[in-house]
């Protein structure tokens, strides 16, 4: 066989049916029905599978021919869809209910779309089954389905359209019809008129829970939004203990800009049932949309520690963390000598230059310049500010030593093994802080001396893809949050109790301005988040490290500050005054900063200085 062939599935199909059609010369059963089920795992809608598989029933018998295609776990998909097609000559709906369960298994592929199928004759199948099918077969669709899923599942809504001619009196029939046919626009624009009108009437048959919904989904999505809503709250006043209704509405209604009339219905959901997930969660996002207040997602954070166990998986967190930094990933460095970096491609970077910057800036940013640009001679211009290059608080985990201008580290290297360890854990997003420092647990059992050298001494980032200084600053991120996890920290304390680590991390959120200060500061927030008991004391510490930035600002540049700004609104219960600073501080995005000289971007070459001077 051809490469060309191996990668066409149609001809690897003929090439498992020729194999196929030699095991069953040969009377070798078993041979046959693997090959038979790798030809219909490949092309299940091809006729010489369908043809080789009546052969080898007229040659086996139905049942001895359905045993030789055996589904244990786990099912090869080609066994499953075999066995439905041979199960489907006597008994349909078990067929069509294993059809949608290999649906499910990959909607991509037309499982069910055979000429048996299409023949079915529903009035003879009970209208509960066939509903309890398309519930089965709709689940895996997509709503609406891609146009390629919906090509290749049409066969249900065909079944659909001839089950509800054949059973006009039956009400989940309809309303799964309906809940089915809405999935099909793409390929059938006259599909939701059709949801609508099988909804209505199933609805109309039989007003209960179930009904209401599948009507009320297919009117939301012909864009009738009151009706399909009026719907739902009779669904609701009829069943008050229903408060999933709640959650469905409210999210429609934010959909559409209505939080307001949202929120009212949550709350009144939660004053039904206080301990409802679904309706906690929702309103703690919808809340945050609203506000922006951070206490929503802390309070559901509180929440999910008390109710740990849940109806099912909730991603309102993360959808609310989605996209903001610290949140759902580290903020991106806002030094000069970085924005020039980005300016350079990376396979030019062992060319020798100079470049002169206005300030002296972080040492963090710094090496990594140093580090991608071994060739450049900076030049940094000024006195050093003594803010800047001494720590903010006495008594401290000093991490950098300064002479003049220059900063050197003040800890050793830490071991291979610990960088190799960190680079397995650190990335530069995250679903939400609560995530981030459960992706930290593995850190845990570096000592805490060695977790403070990553801070200094951060691995070398290996995916091209990321901006310049991300990965680092994901790195030191992630080793704050290994001091948090520190077991040398927690040793003798109550599980749980990170005062230690907060000590350590205090101090390093007052040494030396630097990425690590960030860093350090996100891990005190991410305690915060855990620990009800350490609010006011992270509360404390995260605020007067931000207003210190601000303070100095008046005099300088302070790159960290719009950052530690971000952090200090994602602290649990932070001072109203100094959030409302910093969101001020934050709202002035397009403001100019204080004066500063960036480096020049590079020219072309001229005695090879890369770097020109402004």
């Amino acid at each position: 066989m051809t490469d060309e062939q191996r990668a066409d599935p149609i001809a690897q199909a003929h090439g498992e049916l020729s194999l196929a059609r030699v095991a069953l010369a040969d009377g070798d059963l078993p041979h046959t029905a693997g090959h038979v089920a790798g030809a219909i795992a490949l092309a299940p809608g091809l006729p010489e599978v369908h043809e080789l598989l009546a052969a080898l029933a007229a040659r086996a018998g139905d049942e001895g021919a359905i045993a030789l295609f055996p589904v244990e776990q786990p099912a090869f998909i080609g066994n499953v869809v075999a066995r439905a097609h041979l199960q489907g000559r006597h008994d349909p709906i078990g067929g069509l209910r294993m059809l949608a369960q290999a649906t499910r298994f990959d909607p991509a592929q037309p499982w069910a779309d055979v000429s048996w199928v299409r023949a079915l004759e529903p009035r003879r199948l009970d209208p509960e089954h066939l509903a309890r099918l398309f519930v089965a077969a709709m689940s895996g669709l997509g709503d609406p389905a891609e146009p390629a899923v919906a090509r290749a599942n049409e066969v249900y809504l065909d079944l659909a359209r001839r089950a509800c001619t054949a059973h006009p009196g039956n009400a989940l029939l309809h309303g799964a019809a309906a809940g089915l046919a809405r999935r099909f626009t793409a390929i059938a624009p006259g599909a939701l008129a059709e949801a609508v009108r099988w909804g209505g009437h199933g609805y109309r048959l039989r007003p209960d829970k179930l009904t209401a919904v599948w009507y009320a989904y297919a009117l939301k999505a012909d864009g009738k939004l009151d009706q399909a809503l009026q719907v739902m709250h009779q669904a609701w006043q009829a069943q008050p203990d229903e408060v999933d209704l709640c959650a469905d509405m409210a999210n429609w209604l934010a959909e559409a800009g209505r939080l307001d009339e949202a929120l009212d219905l949550l709350d009144a959901a939660i004053r039904r049932a206080p301990d409802y997930d679904c309706a906690v969660h929702t309103a703690a996002r919808l809340r945050f949309r609203r506000d922006g207040d951070v206490r929503h997602l802390v309070a559901l954070v509180d929440f999910l520690r008390e109710h740990p166990v849940n109806s099912h998986e909730h991603t309102d967190l993360d959808a609310a963390c989605h996209g903001r930094p610290w949140l759902s990933s580290v903020d991106r460095p806002a030094e000069s000598v970085i924005n020039l970096l980005h300016q350079i491609p990376r396979d030019n970077r062992a060319m020798k230059g100079t470049a002169t910057v206005s300030a002296l800036e972080v040492p963090s940013a710094l090496r990594v310049v140093h580090r991608e640009l071994p060739g450049l001679t900076l030049t940094i211009e000024g006195d050093p500010p003594p803010d800047m290059v001494q720590p903010q608080r006495p008594g401290g985990r000093v991490l950098w030593h300064y002479s003049g201008l220059r900063a050197a580290p003040a800890v050793p290297p830490p071991d291979r093994q610990s960088l190799e360890l960190l680079r397995g854990v650190a990335w530069p997003r995250w679903a939400n802080p609560v995530a981030a420092y459960d992706r930290a647990l593995p850190l845990g059992q570096l000592p805490a001396d060695e977790l403070v050298a990553l801070l200094v001494h951060p691995p070398a980032g290996t995916d091209p893809r990321l901006p310049d200084g991300v990965w680092e600053r994901a790195a030191q991120a992630f080793a704050c949050l290994g001091l948090l996890h520190c077991e040398e920290l927690r040793a003798g304390v109550e599980p749980g109790d990170t005062t230690r680590s907060r000590e350590l991390l205090t101090g390093i959120a007052f040494g030396i301005e630097d990425w690590t200060t960030e860093a350090a500061v996100f891990g005190l927030v991410v305690a915060a988040w855990l620990d009800p008991a350490c609010r006011g004391e992270v509360r404390e510490a995260v605020g007067r490290r931000f207003v210190a930035a601000m303070q100095q600002s008046r005099h300088r540049v302070v790159t960290i500050r719009e950052s530690l700004a971000t952090l200090a609104l994602a602290t649990p219960d932070m001072i109203p005054e100094v959030a409302t600073l910093a969101r001020d501080l934050l709202s002035r995005a397009d403001e100019p900063e204080a004066p500063r000289r960036a480096p020049a971007p590079p020219q072309p070459p001229r005695k090879r200085r890369w770097f020109g001077r402004r």
